[in-house]
């Protein structure tokens, strides 16, 4: 199998600059509340409710953009569906370490600006400098909502509007990382936040990342083994 080079390395380079964005800006509101409000909780924190749908995007991205283009240049469907396997595996440890160097560089911005890194929600950590239990809840929340984005996005490739039948399956996967690492997850086409008492621990939430990858990629192997190429303006 070849090294999904192309296949990783463009979600890698959009991911390092969208996040380099997102750092900047939350940064500035950050100085902007501590100016001219009162800071009493990491931004950060809040800010990082939003790079979770990156992971979903780029997860559907792998399907809607990639699957046609490998496929339609000689790959077979074995061969991408391993590659697009790796690149899950890889592009989630990855975006993790973005999200724990946004806390280390927060820490640093709330030293200078003399104000407490308080966390308000449930974590796997209980301090923003506690790197390894910051990762591994960041990891598991990048495998659950790009997994599911895979899955989803084969889903409606192979059957287009029927695909919405995959919805449970990937709303499942995400509220089993949600639930492992205690979150809280509010989804725009649902009413109500959807709140978890699982048992939140560094070994059942990297438990369920790995099932959540393991059961997002099985599911989505028969999707895509055999599905013909679509035409983009049809």
């Amino acid at each position: 199998m070849r090294f999904p080079s192309r296949l990783l390395g463009a979600p890698l380079i959009y991911t390092a600059f969208m996040w380099a964005g997102f750092y900047v800006l939350v940064a500035l509101i950050t100085i902007g509340v501590a100016m001219f409000g009162t800071l009493r909780i990491s931004g950060w924190e809040v800010a990082t409710q939003i790079p979770r749908w990156l992971a979903l995007f780029v997860g559907v991205s792998l399907i809607k953009e990639f699957l046609p283009l490998y496929i339609a240049h000689g790959q077979t469907r074995r061969q991408f569906g391993a590659q697009a396997a790796v690149t899950v595996a890889l592009y989630a440890p990855a975006f993790s370490a973005l999200i724990t160097l946004g806390y280390l560089l927060e820490a640093l911005l709330y030293n200078l600006l003399g104000r407490p890194q308080t966390l308000t929600g449930v974590h796997l950590f209980s301090s923003p400098t506690q790197v390894p239990l910051v990762f591994a809840e960041y990891l598991v929340q990048g495998l659950a909502w790009m997994s599911a984005g895979v899955l989803m996005a084969a889903a409606f490739y192979r059957w287009q509007a029927a695909g919405a039948i995959s919805l449970p399956f990937g709303i499942a996967l995400i509220v089993l990382g949600e639930s492992a690492i205690g979150g809280n997850l509010r989804l725009p086409f649902l009413t109500s936040a959807l709140d978890f008492d699982l048992a939140v621990s560094v070994p059942t939430a990297l438990g369920a990342g790995l099932v959540c990858l393991l059961l997002g990629l099985a599911l989505t192997w028969p999707l895509i083994r055999d599905v013909p190429l679509r035409n983009r303006v049809s």
